[in-house]
């Protein structure tokens, strides 16, 4: 019998079966970590994912909640609630109504728990004091909120809402209670939309304290106990503990579910709400199992090609194959330092050692590229973060400012508007932000305000809109500063103090302005006092002027005259032989003569008789006369006539400034020629002095109080200022000076 022969393996199935194990072993061997890997990795991310789903949407929630706590406080304090005007107080509600699209209803009750204000006006009359809520709420203090849990309103036409309620106070006594009832419209889209991302029959719900749906992907349901609240998930829920449970349903399904408790937000404590959202384990590990089943088809295919293409497979083929390899290790390890390999023949090897020699030049060069671009995002990122911090700083401190502030954009819409200026203005933030009309705080008809103008770049029209009251401002560069009487402001108007500036970003384009208020009507007050006080101080030195001048002129000018009388009829009783002292007392006697003259000079300069005596005219041509008598210089004097009279204080004024300019020609200007002008037409008065002397710098001048020569000119232009008038200074270095006064609006 012969025996069997032994099967004999050559070298081409040897390496075909050493090549099948090295390649397959370790492609099973990797599959089965890399599934198990991916299964860990996934479930943890699932988890961290509903966590986060679920927590985001009770944050959400939380701040849309606290949100309407602050809305009821707010709403309470408004005036309107604190009088007896049920109109006003209804019609106060409407308008909230419209503003808060949020709200179901907003009822105002008085203490006896009566509707006297509604929404919904077939509510008002009926009562309300024996619902415990508002027996709760009238015991509160002011700011105090009291809620109520979701359910179903009638007056919302079987929507679910929730309540608010909190006292209404005038000087600290509840006198009444403002109630709210707040669609939950957007809390059930909030977890609806939570819902879509959840897979097959699986869905996200809001749970109240007792395990009720509040929402969830089905309204019928609403109010109804969860069909989980006999597991554990829904259990811990309840007793507030956030977390994730995983479970099998009633159908022996593997799940997976987050939960979150609401912690709360502001006044909003939770309510002992919470939010929980499941995924079958089969979905949430869809992935491991593609990529299992992607790894035994992998291993089949190896398999297959190894078989096929093994006995091609030599050491001048695997050289060039075990380098990409390596460089392929090297690159998942980060290192993308890029790295030739080296292969000659052109072949479909060569090939790929070149494609791959690009790639990773390729990839370094992108790699480098993603850094600098993650960084940039980054850096951006950190602005745009620091920027939205900036801004709510910003408003922040312009919120709480006690200067009436408001900002407008590029286009004129207001956006913000602090609370000092909707209790200056009467006009809420709500109702202006985001509009155009913030006109409406100061004029009756749309117009610019000096904001406008400045984001418009018509800053050539301030003057026009703002005529003698505007001018650029000292401390802000590019900013305005005006004055104004708003007759419509307070009783009985006011007088406004306001100043504009530009807004700009970082490369200086304009992107606003604004604009801040000052009350300044008390000092215009105390101005219109102070000159009125002045027009008297000046009117009682021309009295008593008048009465020195008088004083002058008719007691010491006779006594002068008589001691004139005594001298001649002396020296005619001395005989001519005491001839020294005939000539002694004639000398004393043309002593006594220029001592008279001087008398009469004084007593017309301390008040001129002339302007009661022959009119201003006359007097300033006397005035002329005098100081042409004496000075060295031509003096031209042209004076109209003044058809009606004008006022004492007006006439004196006018004859003082001839007077002192002429003066300060004389002593500071080195003239050779003064000109004197006075014109009279349609109502307006204009007097002039002008000289060729060697002027002077006007700032230095007025703005030197102690310079001497500015005393004058000082006193002149708050004597004008005084009754209503202008005084212009113009003069340069060596080009002479003018004085031109003008009075406006005087009887034509």
């Amino acid at each position: 019998m012969e025996k069997p022969r032994k099967m004999k393996f050559g070298i081409a199935q040897k390496l075909l079966f050493y090549f099948l194990i090295l390649s397959l072993v370790p492609i099973v061997i990797g599959g089965g970590v890399s599934f198990y890997i991916s299964k860990n990795e996934l479930e943890q991310t699932t988890k961290a994912n509903l966590s986060s789903l679920a927590r985001d949407c009770g944050r959400k929630i939380s701040y849309y909640v606290s949100s309407r706590y602050q809305d009821i406080k707010l709403l309470s304090h408004a005036d309107v609630f604190k009088g007896n005007d049920t109109a006003a107080k209804q019609q106060y509600v409407e308008k909230a109504f419209k503003a808060y699209p949020f709200y179901a209803a907003i009822s105002v009750i008085d203490l006896k728990g009566t509707i006297i204000a509604c929404t919904q006006k077939d509510l008002v009359g009926q009562s309300r004091a024996r619902t415990a809520w508002f027996q709760k709420t009238i015991q509160c203090r002011q700011g105090e909120v009291i809620p109520l849990d979701a359910y179903r309103a009638e007056t919302a036409g079987g929507k679910m809402v929730i309540g608010f309620n909190t006292p209404v106070s005038d000087d600290g006594d509840v006198i009444g209670v403002l109630a709210t009832r707040v669609k939950m419209d957007h809390i059930i889209d909030r977890v609806r939309r939570l819902d879509e991302r959840t897979a097959g029959d699986y869905h996200a719900y809001l749970l109240n304290k007792r395990g009720e749906i509040l929402a969830g992907p089905d309204e019928k349901k609403f109010l109804a106990i969860h069909h989980l609240h006999e597991f554990s998930v829904v259990k811990d829920l309840l007793a507030g503990k956030t977390g994730i449970t995983e479970y099998e349903n009633k159908r022996g399904e593997a799940v997976i579910s987050a939960r979150h408790a609401l912690k709360g937000d502001g006044d909003f404590d939770g309510w002992r709400w919470g939010v929980i959202v499941t995924e079958p384990v089969s979905e949430a590990f869809k992935g491991a199992y593609i990529i299992r089943n992607t790894i035994i088809i992998l291993v089949l295919v190896i398999a297959l090609l190894v078989t096929l293409f093994a006995v091609f497979i030599s050491k001048r083929f695997s050289r060039p194959i075990t380098e990409l390899s390596e460089s392929a290790l090297r690159i998942s390890r980060g290192d993308l330092k890029p790295i030739s390999t080296k292969y000659g023949p052109k072949d479909e090897i060569g090939e790929l050692v070149g494609a791959f020699n690009k790639m990773t030049k390729d990839l370094h060069a992108t790699t480098v590229s993603r850094d600098s671009l993650s960084k940039e995002i980054a850096e951006r990122r950190w602005a745009e973060e620091a920027f939205r911090k900036s801004e709510e700083k910003l408003s922040n401190i312009l919120r709480g400012s006690p200067i009436p502030i408001f900002v407008i954009d590029n286009i004129h819409r207001v956006i913000y508007w602090n609370r000092a200026l909707e209790e200056y203005s009467g006009i809420k933030a709500e109702e202006i932000i985001r509009t155009d009309q913030h006109w409406k705080a100061f004029y009756d008809e749309k117009r610019p305000c000096m904001a406008d103008l400045l984001v418009d770049g018509k800053i050539d029209d301030i003057p026009q809109w703002y005529p003698g009251r505007s001018r650029v401002s000292d401390l802000v560069e590019g900013a305005y500063e005006a004055t104004g009487y708003f007759p419509r402001l307070g009783n009985g108007g006011k007088w406004l103090y306001f100043t504009a500036a530009p807004l700009k970003d970082s490369q200086g384009r304009l992107i606003g302005a604004v604009e801040t208020l000052q009350d300044i009507t008390e000092t215009k007050k105390a101005e219109e006092q102070i000159k009125l006080l002045s027009a008297q101080v000046i009117e009682i030195e021309e009295k008593e002027r008048e009465s020195l001048s008088r004083e002058i002129h008719d007691n010491i000018g006779q006594l002068l005259f008589a001691l004139k009388m005594g001298l001649s009829r002396a020296n005619k009783k001395i005989p001519d032989e005491l001839s020294s002292i005939k000539d002694r007392l004639a000398e004393l006697t043309d002593l006594v003569n220029r001592l008279i003259r001087e008398i009469r000079g004084l007593s017309h300069a301390l008040h001129p008789p002339q302007i009661e005596d022959l009119g201003l005219v006359s007097a300033l041509e006397g005035l002329c006369q005098d100081f042409k008598s004496y000075a060295e210089i031509t003096i031209k004097c042209n004076f109209d006539k003044i058809e009606k009279p004008l006022s004492s204080i007006m006439n004196i004024t006018i004859y003082r400034l001839f007077q002192e300019g002429l003066n300060n020609v004389l002593k500071h200007s080195h003239a050779t020629e003064a000109k004197l002008t006075l014109t009279s037409s349609e109502g307006t008065i204009r007097a002039i002095v002008e000289d060729n002397g060697v002027g002077f710098v006007v700032d230095d001048v007025l703005s030197s109080p102690q310079n001497t020569k500015s005393l004058g000119l000082i006193s002149m232009r708050e004597r004008v200022a005084l009754i209503g008038g202008e005084l212009q200074v113009l003069s340069e270095l060596g080009k002479g000076t003018i004085i031109r006064v003008s009075f406006s609006g005087l009887p034509g």
